[in-house]
């Protein structure tokens, strides 16, 4: 007996139901808030990982969309999102290098941990120090801050 083939409305549905699955992500990504909040009252879960091991907070964070950070976070969105198994950085961790203060601020005060390793064993505080501009300095000198608080992880 062959294997059978997949047929092409087997792969539209397989490609549809990856979509739907990712429209979260892609919504937060595009800083779309209105389809954020209906996608979350619809029921999508917003800690789940996409193809690369990000959140959709990650996204949000990325792109410096605040509101929609808020929304994530009052949705339950876990700060420290990381899948360890693959590339484990939390959504602090993913922009410490290039955020604004702003959004460090937000993600701290929602107690995302600094601490927190992710790839080649790089936390958040170590990327940000790598920063030499005004506003990369107030995000090291935050973290650093958050991180000496709460000692050693």
């Amino acid at each position: 007996m062959y294997p059978r083939s997949v047929t092409d409305d087997e792969r539209s549905d397989e490609f549809a139901d990856e979509c739907d699955e990712s429209a979260l992500h892609f919504a937060a990504q595009d800083g779309d808030i209105a389809r954020v909040r209906q996608l979350l009252a619809d029921g999508r879960s917003p800690n789940g990982f996409d193809e690369i091991a990000k959140t959709p907070l990650h996204y949000a964070a990325e792109n410096g969309h605040i509101d929609i950070m808020r929304v994530l976070l009052e949705a339950g969105a876990d700060v420290n999102a990381n899948e360890e198994a693959r590339i484990g950085n939390t959504p602090l961790r993913d922009v410490a290098d290039k955020c604004s203060l702003a959004v460090a601020t937000l993600l701290v005060d929602a107690g995302a941990d600094p601490r927190i390793p992710g790839w080649m064993q790089l936390t958040a505080v170590h990327k940000a120090k790598e920063r030499k501009d005004q506003e990369g300095q107030r995000v090291y000198a935050l973290l650093k801050s958050i991180a000496d608080r709460l000692g050693e992880a």
